[in-house]
């Protein structure tokens, strides 16, 4: 039987129309949400429960500082050559390290911070909207 479509005049057909077309209804609004919305929830919870989703938005947040501090010393170095600058070694060792500091730093926050806002997300999924982030602070300090 088709639920697409519940012709309301069959209320009035018969002893039991209205219970008919109740049935009717209840199974059309039921098809309708296996349909649209259950295919959703699956997704949902499949990211609810993904343990390594944190983990790969780590990576993947880590990554991309790196490859922007890495793009960023590769146009100061050009800038550097286009104005005809030169370092000693000293110089050059000196910026590298401080370079390699400043990577490493960025790279760690912004892997802890995707994995935190991963999690967030998962638990926001698993509580209906409420994450982490939206605790008042006056609860997570006592």
């Amino acid at each position: 039987m088709n639920y697409q479509f519940v012709d309301p005049s069959d209320a009035f057909s018969g002893d039991q129309g209205a219970s008919t077309l109740l049935g009717k209804l209840n199974r059309a609004q039921w098809t309708d949400w296996k349909n649209r919305f259950a295919p959703k929830v699956d997704q949902l919870a499949d990211m609810a429960t993904d343990s390594s989703a944190p983990w790969d938005a780590a990576e993947q947040a880590s990554s991309a500082m790196g490859l922007s501090f890495d793009s960023a010393q590769q146009a100061a170095a050009q800038q550097r050559e286009a104005y005809g600058l030169s370092q000693n070694p000293r110089q050059a060792a000196s910026q590298n390290r401080a370079h390699n500091i400043n990577r490493s730093a960025a790279m760690a926050s912004a892997g802890n911070e995707a994995r935190i806002s991963a999690l967030d997300r998962q638990q926001a999924i698993l509580a209906g909207g409420m994450g982490l982030s939206n605790i008042p602070d006056k609860v997570m300090n006592q």
